[in-house]
């Protein structure tokens, strides 16, 4: 079994477009993905799944990314895992508020696939080699 096969990475963007993509190049790598389209399915996949990382765009129908960063790290059972916000917001004071609910990186969109799935696999087997 390949390492990255053991984590689960949630996948939350309200652009159908963006999740197919970043799922089909996860999976590519071998991790188990899940998709949540707004801030309250996030959540609920969060409490069930507890992946190893999710991957969040700011701007959700229902609440923020921020909300859903905040609320996974403020959980003891979920503060352990990566939160990557994926935005096309890229101002310095939605950096530092991604900064201020925990966020473990920020990235701005648009980027090439390939670049996310190189922070994916540096966080998730920089947590493995740390363990």
């Amino acid at each position: 079994m390949n390492t990255q096969e053991q984590f689960r990475i949630l996948v939350v963007d309200d652009e159908p477009g963006i999740r197919k993509i970043l799922r089909m190049f996860l999976e590519i790598e071998g991790y188990a993905v899940f998709e949540a389209a707004t801030a309250g399915q996030a959540m609920e996949i969060v409490k069930r799944e507890k992946p190893h990382m999710a991957i969040l765009d700011i701007l959700l129908d229902d609440h923020t990314g921020f909300d859903v960063c905040e609320w996974i790290k403020a959980n003891p059972e979920t503060r352990s895992t990566k939160v990557l916000l994926f935005t096309a917001l890229g101002q310095e004071h939605e950096f530092r508020e991604g900064q201020r609910v925990g966020c473990d990186y920020y990235l701005t969109k648009p980027q090439n696939p390939k670049d996310i799935i190189e922070k994916v696999r540096e966080y998730l087997h920089a947590e493995v080699s740390q363990s």
